[in-house]
């Protein structure tokens, strides 16, 4: 069965606030939620699960990490730390800053990890962090992974540009990004914001915008000075929780499950979602069939090119099939930015009745991020 990533996980969400040291020695206070036996604060830790991969959560402007309380909870109960700085509540904060709070945080999750007196102590997956953000968190989110190679993906919600340019260090991330927003967002409009930074990026990147989406609504309240939109609230967070958790979970994870609720036919067939989308690979062609009268190996070329900035391996994954596959060589040798490998796909026609045919899915995945890939089909008719 497909898991419903927009349903809890498993844990429950514990929270706790706790104080976070600059290097400057100054602190800041953020809220850690963990998973749990139990739901609330200073809940009882679960490590059962650990170690965990780690989310930084960035607030909107004048908007305290409460009003996310769902979303933050929802990943926790998948088996994630997140923590949300509680700093850049004042009326003109310097996002810079903001965005190093951010990165701060995860420091502090690396501390705890590495302190034998610590409750977290060994129970962080500190090579699996995660940045996230909703309007100028989203933006300073952005500033953040561009800064910070231990950040292995990027999330964020109606991203808002900020000071310094979210849009000009768009082209400096160097992890996957999935840029959430809303079709009817009148406070950081797609087209002067998300759009805007997913243009300057770099692949693999996404632009999934929720059709009839609005900026507050990916809060769990509105106040004073917010939009609205035609999107019910609770439909859109909905839609918010499914997208983020399948996104984490196959880049903080490489759960490839989560692949179809990411780049798949789970948000294509949406109709309120409309999916702009780079993955950076193209297998080709992406649809061959091959025929055959006798029992005997038939062989496919396929092109295997990397369309990224880096120079990369893939691992060529064959599944879908009943007769026997392979896929020669299992992993490509190192390509270059622009340059393409030959791969050969080898299926062993059996002794069967005739008519008979069989068809099998070819996935080139990413080695650099574990999640990203291109898909084509192979099909062999024995008649």
């Amino acid at each position: 069965m497909k898991s419903d990533y927009a349903a809890p996980g498993v844990y429950r969400a514990g929270r706790r606030r706790v104080t976070v040291r600059r290097p400057n020695n100054t602190t800041f206070n953020a809220q850690l939620y963990y998973p749990a036996t139990a739901t609330g604060d200073n809940a009882p830790y679960d490590g059962s699960g650990a170690p965990y991969p780690a989310v930084s959560f960035g607030h909107g402007f004048l908007q305290p990490p409460e009003r996310y309380r769902s979303i933050l909870e929802h990943l926790t109960s998948w088996g994630y730390f997140v923590i949300a700085t509680e700093s850049a509540s004042e009326l003109f904060p310097n996002h810079r800053a903001y965005s190093e709070d951010m990165r701060y945080c995860l420091t502090y999750l690396e501390q705890q990890n590495a302190d034998p007196a610590s409750t977290l102590f060994g129970q962080v997956a500190t090579d699996r962090f995660g940045v996230l953000g909703h309007s100028m968190g989203g933006g300073a989110s952005i500033l953040a992974a561009a800064a910070d190679t231990r950040i292995k993906a990027v999330a964020n919600l109606a991203a808002a540009e900020t000071n310094p340019s979210a849009i000009q260090a768009s082209p400096n991330v160097t992890a996957p990004h999935c840029l959430i927003s809303g079709s009817a967002d009148t406070i950081t409009p797609l087209n002067n914001n998300g759009l805007r930074m997913y243009n300057a990026g770099f692949a693999p990147k996404l632009l999934p915008v929720i059709q009839g989406g609005w900026h507050c609504g990916f809060q769990d309240t509105s106040v004073f000075g917010c939009d609205s939109g035609p999107l019910p609230r609770a439909t859109q967070l909905q839609i918010t929780r499914r997208l983020l958790t399948a996104f984490f979970e196959l880049y903080l994870r490489n759960d490839l499950a989560a692949w179809e609720w990411v780049w798949g036919e789970g948000v294509l067939k949406d109709p309120l979602l409309q999916l702009t989308a780079e993955s950076g690979i193209v297998v080709e062609p992406g649809y061959t069939t091959g025929y055959t009268t006798t029992p005997r190996v038939v062989e496919y070329r396929l092109f295997v090119r990397n369309r990224s900035r880096y120079a990369q391996q893939y691992m060529i994954l064959v599944d879908g099939n009943g007769w026997r596959t392979e896929a020669r060589p299992a992993t490509t040798p190192v390509i270059a930015p622009n340059e393409s490998a030959l791969v050969s796909v080898a299926v062993f026609v059996p002794r069967v009745r005739r008519p008979a045919q069989d068809v099998a899915r070819v996935r080139a995945l990413s080695l650099r991020d574990g999640g990203t890939l291109a898909t084509a089909f192979v099909r062999t008719l024995y008649r």
